[in-house]
């Protein structure tokens, strides 16, 4: 494969000293000290442990090859062949993020030919994008691990590869891919939907072993930049890529007295960051996040002393350094023990965080702690958590924020923290709440308990799809599977009822994914424990198997590097004959 050119965003440069691009030789020394007295007992602890489940798994192992080879032999048996070939659909995607691009790529890949994306704002990026990106944002993983399947953002340059890039470049890297791949002409940009319109009639159920030729059912109602509103369609599916499109602010009493300005990570901008610093400007920042750690390091890292953070409990984070690292062999065993935490989550939350604490991959800002659903997949670098250790405790409050006042913001304990500006760094909510659902001419609401079929159709609205949920890997690359999983139950497996999908769903042990937030903002979740339950799910519905999994851990966190988790559920696609008359 030709290595795509590396660019960048025309007159985007630095910002507060961050450069565009920083590489992994240039992250500076992490400035934790190794010579903490507790250290040996949990490394102790960590080598027991990997041996523990080391052996343990060996000891399966005759069963689970059993159950691996059974699952391969229904998958050649089950997953032979098109009831309905993807030529034939029409699908709508919401979101120009790379969660929506390497999905519609993909679907391209495996034969549909009739898509359309639709996008709100003016151009491709989603978090990247002017609107939605804040003030100095940073990718916060390695590009290894946030670019797009087969497509790496320097392939000649590994070092590059390894390190991060600010919010401008990354939106970059996204332009480039959609250009390559031809997927912007495809899109409807300023365009909002608004309502999905499913008509259940359409949706023709064949008796077992006979064929219906699809009969989309759906139709989408879209707004554009003057308010106007028409209907799009009709399509087979809508799969809904947008992960982290709308502020989540928290509802504190008193809003109407505060004299200040209220603003969200997403709307805090160059503009409002200068602004603040012309005019001094007293600042407050709540929140425990990494979006929540950034504001604060936009001040400490200007030299700007009128601010002060709140938050109720560090969050927990990975060293980046100790997940996308240098190959050398003690990184290979701390990433075997990576997987062996991840496993005992299913356990013991706090097994599972004396592992990362013992292997030297977990880190926080503030005092070490064990609750891990406070850890929401977040990596911090060592300049990060350097700059982040040179905010005085002066300036922290572990508090709750309890009622505005016209001046501030009164905490719980009885603190009153004077403020122009709050600024929000509490995550976001991924927007699929705002779209009016329609099922025959009603409107429809969604039960936010209710659980999604494989982690990603919805029974009771079935042509509705949710990529954000099925979040079985990091990066865009996650999207491959979202396709695959589209392709699988429009063209591959029977057709269901709805009562159907809905029992099938019901054997599952998670997938009760709230639809607001999604799977990466849910505050009081364990959420590696969510994480490994839907990749058990999705083994015990024959999607995936063990080896494929396990594989895929070792991949992420051995040998630093990431392909899509393979989904062995689609046959291979061959154009038909008209297909090529066309």
């Amino acid at each position: 494969m030709e290595t795509p050119p590396v660019e960048t965003v025309a007159a985007c440069s630095a910002v507060q000293g961050i450069p565009l691009i920083t590489k992994f030789s240039e992250l500076v020394t992490p400035p934790e000290s190794c010579c903490s007295w507790w250290r040996p007992f949990w490394l102790l602890f960590t080598v027991l442990m990997s041996t523990i489940v080391a052996a343990l798994l060996v000891a399966l192992l005759p069963l689970i090859v059993l159950l691996t080879l059974f699952r391969r032999a229904w998958s050649c048996y089950a997953c032979s062949r098109y009831h309905t070939q993807p030529s034939k659909l029409k699908i709508a995607v919401i979101g120009g993020g790379w969660s929506g691009l390497q999905c519609i790529s993909r679907l391209r890949e495996l034969g549909v030919r009739d898509i359309t994306g639709f996008e709100r704002n003016d151009a491709l990026g989603g978090t990247w994008h002017p609107k939605l990106r804040y003030h100095s944002i940073q990718v916060h993983g390695a590009m290894w691990v946030t670019s797009f399947d087969c497509y790496p953002y320097n392939a000649a340059d590994r070092d590059a590869n390894d390190g991060k890039v600010l919010g401008a470049e990354a939106q970059n890297y996204v332009k480039r891919f959609a250009t390559d791949k031809g997927i912007e002409a495809l899109y409807q940009f300023n365009t909002k939907v608004v309502a999905v319109k499913y008509d259940s009639a359409q949706r023709t159920v064949a008796p077992k072993g006979e064929v219906v030729a699809p009969k989309q059912p759906a139709r989408l109602v879209v707004e554009d930049l003057d308010g106007n509103r028409s209907e799009s369609g009709p399509y087979d599916l809508v799969i809904y890529a947008s992960q982290a499109s709308e502020p989540n602010i928290p509802d504190i009493p008193g809003q109407a007295e505060f004299e200040g300005k209220i603003l969200h990570s997403l709307d805090f901008k160059t503009a409002q960051f200068d602004e603040i610093v012309r005019s001094k400007a007293k600042v407050v920042v709540v929140g425990g996040s990494k979006a929540a750690c950034d504001l604060a390091l936009c001040f400490q890292r200007a030299g700007y002393e009128t601010y002060n953070w709140v938050f109720r409990t560090p969050y927990l984070f990975w060293k980046f350094e100790a997940w996308f690292h240098n190959l050398s062999f003690l990184n290979a065993l701390r990433g075997f023990s990576t997987v062996v935490g991840m496993l005992l989550s299913l356990v013991s939350q706090t097994l599972a965080g004396w592992m990362f604490w013992g292997s030297g991959l977990a880190v926080t800002y503030g005092e070490v702690h064990n609750n891990w659903c406070k850890f929401h997949f977040g990596v911090l670098c060592p300049q990060q958590r350097r700059d982040l250790s040179k905010i005085t405790e002066e300036k922290r409050h572990r508090a709750n924020p309890k009622r505005y006042y016209a001046g501030g913001l009164e905490l719980d304990d009885g603190r009153k923290l004077a403020a122009d500006y709050i600024l929000f760094g509490t995550g976001c909510q991924s927007g699929i709440n705002k779209i009016a659902l329609v099922k025959d001419g009603q409107p429809f609401d969604l039960d936010p308990e209710a659980r999604m079929l494989n982690y990603f159709v919805l029974p009771t609205f079935p042509l509705f799809a949710n990529s954000t949920s099925l979040w079985t890997t990091f990066g865009p690359v996650r999207a491959v599977n979202s396709a695959d999983m589209a392709i699988y139950h429009l063209c591959v497996r029977e057709t269901m009822t709805e009562e159907q999908m809905r029992r099938k769903a019901s054997w599952q042990m998670g997938g009760r994914v709230n639809s607001t937030s999604g799977l990466l903002f849910q505050s009081t979740s364990f959420m590696l424990r969510v994480w490994v339950v839907m990749h058990l799910d999705l083994m015990a519905a024959g999607l995936v198997d063990f080896f494929d999994f396990m594989w895929h851990l070792i991949e992420v966190f051995g040998m630093s590097r990431q392909t899509a988790l393979k989904f062995s559920i689609l046959p291979q696609y061959r154009p038909q004959q008209h297909e090529h008359d066309d």
